[in-house]
This record gives structure tokens, sequence and C-alpha cells, in this order.
């Protein structure tokens, strides 16, 4: 009988273990992709030193289209500080998520202030594994994973979020 459980119980901890998304207070994971615009390679770790707001996205997505100008106002307000908006794009067209993009600098009249990546291939959302879109991941100045939202941000709630990565601001990055 021990003989026939122990490999079920094997069997059941490496299926945890192969679905198991990025835990919070852990590095957070590296990737390489494109810029959507000008095509530079970027890596987590091009954004150490800053407060960085990981964000899943996709033109089809109607929370994304809500959020999509609360991060361009959000960015523009955080301009000068240690913060990065990294929005990735998992949408199979380039040319759709890049036509999102110019609504919404219409819309907001301001043109895309932070860095945009196209993950094609949903590289990034196999490795989070958001249950829903828009996903923001924050990481802190050391690349460590402090939060996980799901669901989109309006102009209701962007305070909230607003008041966690202060939090990551004010922290010493010893």
């Amino acid at each position: 009988m021990i003989k026939l459980i122990y490999p079920l119980i094997v069997a059941v901890f490496l299926s945890f273990a192969t679905y198991a998304k990025p835990k919070l207070g852990t590095k957070a994971p590296d990737f390489k992709l494109p810029d959507i615009f000008t095509g530079k390679i970027y890596t987590m770790d091009d954004f150490k030193g800053k407060v960085v707001l990981l964000n899943l996205w996709a033109s089809w997505c109607t929370g994304c289209k809500a959020e999509m100008p609360e991060f361009f106002k959000l960015q523009k307000k955080l301009e000068n500080r240690d913060f990065m908006i990294v929005a990735v794009s998992i949408d199979s067209s380039k040319k759709k998520a890049l036509k999102f993009l110019k609504k919404v600098e219409k819309r907001t009249g301001i043109r895309t202030p932070f860095i945009v990546l196209w993950d094609s291939k949903k590289n990034l959302a196999k490795i989070y594994k958001p249950i829903g879109l828009p996903s923001s991941y924050l990481i802190d100045k050391k690349g460590i994973l402090r939060k996980e939202f799901i669901g989109s941000f309006t102009t209701k709630n962007i305070t909230l979020l607003e008041k966690e990565i202060e939090k990551l601001l004010e922290e010493k990055n010893d």
C-alpha cells in the first residue's frame, strides 16, 4: 500500500511545482522581450534600482482599456522618481497593440510615457499565470516581487496603487 501512495504523493507535489506562479517576496522572474516601438530587447535587470509596475495587458481586454489612461497619467506624475511602468502586451498582433496605444495617446493627450514590451508568445503570462487581465505586479528596487493586482485600476482606485508605490520608493536600497 505504501509503495502505491508514495509515487502518488510525489506526482501531486511535482504537479503543483509545475503550475506554481512566482511568490511574493521572491525575485521577479527574468524575461527577454522587445520594445514594441523600437525593437530594443529588455530584461528585468534593466530596471534594477527602480520600483517597477509590470503590467500584463491586451488590446481586446475591456479592463485594460479602462486602466491604461490611468497608467499614462501615473507615469507622468512620477516621471522624475525611481519608478517605471513596464507594460507587456500579450497581443498576437503587434499592429492591434500599437493601434490600442495610439487611441490612448489621443484620449489622454500624452505620448506613451513608459516602456511597452511585446510578448507575442505570452511567455510572461505563462510564468506569472494571471487569473485574468489586466494583471499588474509591483516589484521593488531590488527586483523582489512585492504585490500582485488582478483587475483594472480606475480613477476611483488608482490612489491605492500610488500609496503602495510610494511605500516602495521610500524604502532604502541597501
